[in-house]
């Protein structure tokens, strides 16, 4: 990032989406990029890797590699069209014990995009133990998706009550769901024996945690009917196939007038921002409340289970009595003591430095640095940008689907009714209503910093 590209630089980013994970990650490295490296974006669903040979981009990026055959299939067609590859890492807080597979869906055992960004120290050592003659492209970045929990500023807290007509409440207690639900179907149950060790007698513990954590809310929901309990189902505790209910910690909760039982209807950042606590009973959420500045509690029957050591930097209450007394002590002083324990302070730094590398919102900085370094390379790449029958077949499948796409009827056709999320996603514009949305919190953020009187990313950033 020494001096300014001269022309534009066009990068072709292929996600499965419009939102989510993957696109939040990638947004504020858009951004930089856009406003610093002389770069503009063309978004593309991962199904159509034609748009490659049609768009004949610079650059392509990806939010990952290894994720799925798609993104596998993405990266090695760059490479071998001289294509210089950026990716990132979606699942950056991965197991460093041996039981993780960092290759994924890569068969070819094979880095092919120019950096291998690292959301920690730890996992960046990882891999540079695992594969040495690698080290050069292994770099740390940090998890570039948890910045917007540093930067963006969440929807207006009246404006959210106005519209699920709970008007009134001062006080609003956030609870991120675990996946009790899945004990409700076989894919579930069989995905818990696994997280359980491959005993499924410790069923019946979870369905013992689910009733407990289910009669804590209910309490404190009956008990405290001035306060607003939002309660945040898990995106992933049914399984694909089945349409119907499951009954979680939360579902039983419904009816009682100061509860909101929401699945993926709100960005969690707009959910944590408008909470005056977020609590959960495990939950990685209580990393990005923690970087928005909000206190957590975690609520645990039993602490000692197989889990991520999240809890350690959060209040714990083990039952009603310990939650009200948690709440009763939020409201009257403003803050919850054992929350703010050196102990607690200093988990909470661990664990952001061993799962996303920094909490400073600069971690996009820190991954659009190597795309800067990408970037110099187009100076002397020799794009081929060949034709491949299959990939355009694709294409074609892509486009030709997506204008005549009804959800109701695809759902009913052979092969359509596996790719509904292809027709749904390829025109691609809600990643530019995002990024409209995005950009000023983000443009503040650089005037904040100084990014402009320092372009050269060392004065602003730590590098590996």
């Amino acid at each position: 990032m020494e001096e300014r590209i001269d022309r534009k630089i066009k990068i072709l980013c292929f996600t499965d989406t419009n939102s989510g994970r993957d696109v939040e990650m990638i947004l504020p490295v858009r951004r930089f990029a856009e406003r610093f490296l002389n770069c503009e974006f063309i978004h593309a669903v991962s199904f159509d890797i034609h748009r490659m040979y049609k768009v004949k981009p610079d650059i392509v990026f990806a939010p990952n590699t290894i994720g799925s055959n798609l993104y596998f299939k993405i990266s090695r067609y760059a490479f071998e069209q001289n294509i210089p590859l950026f990716a990132l890492i979606s699942e950056g807080n991965f197991r460093t014990d041996g039981t993780f597979n960092y290759w994924g869906y890569n068969r070819d055992k094979k880095f092919y995009q120019d950096y291998v960004c690292c959301w920690s120290e730890r996992t960046k050592k990882f891999l540079i133990e695992k594969e040495p003659q690698e080290k050069d492209k292994i770099v740390l970045t940090g998890g570039t998706g948890f910045d917007r929990y540093s930067i963006y500023k969440p929807g207006n807290r009246d404006a959210f009550l106005a519209k699920y007509k709970k008007p009134g409440y001062k006080k609003i207690i956030g609870y991120a769901g675990w996946a009790f639900g899945k004990l409700q179907h076989k894919r579930g149950v069989e995905e818990l024996v696994f997280f359980l060790g491959g005993n499924p007698e410790r069923l019946k513990w979870v369905e013992e945690q689910r009733a407990l954590v289910r009669d804590t809310l209910k309490e404190a929901a009956i008990n405290n009917k001035d306060t607003l309990f939002i309660l945040k189902k898990h995106p992933q505790e049914n399984s694909p196939e089945r349409t119907a209910e499951v009954v979680n910690e939360m579902s039983e909760l419904q009816g009682y007038e100061n509860v909101l039982y929401l699945g993926e209807e709100e960005p969690l950042l707009d959910l944590i921002g408008i909470c005056d606590l977020w609590t959960c009973f495990e939950s990685t959420t209580s990393m990005e409340a923690w970087l928005m500045g909000k206190q957590t509690i975690f609520i645990n029957p039993e602490i000692n289970f197989n889990r991520d050591p999240n809890y350690k930097g959060s209040s714990i209450a083990e039952n009603y009595n310990g939650f009200q007394s948690l709440i009763d002590e939020f409201y009257r002083t403003g803050k919850i003591a054992s929350f703010f324990t050196d102990e607690k302070e200093n988990a909470r730094k661990e664990l952001i430095k061993n799962v996303i590398g920094y909490g400073d919102g600069l971690n996009h900085i820190r991954a659009a640095y190597y795309l800067g370094k990408t970037i110099e390379k187009v100076k002397t790449a020799k794009p081929q940008y060949k034709f491949d029958f299959l990939y355009f077949l694709y294409h074609l499948f892509t486009v030709i689907g997506g204008v005549f796409y009804i959800r109701s009827f695809y759902r009913k056709l052979y092969k359509f009714n596996k790719h509904l999320w292809v027709f749904e996603n390829y025109k691609m514009k809600g990643i530019e209503e995002l990024y409209a949305k995005y950009s000023p919190f983000l443009d503040e953020f650089y005037v904040k910093k100084g990014v402009d009187e320092k372009f050269e990313c060392r004065e602003l950033i730590k590098l590996s």
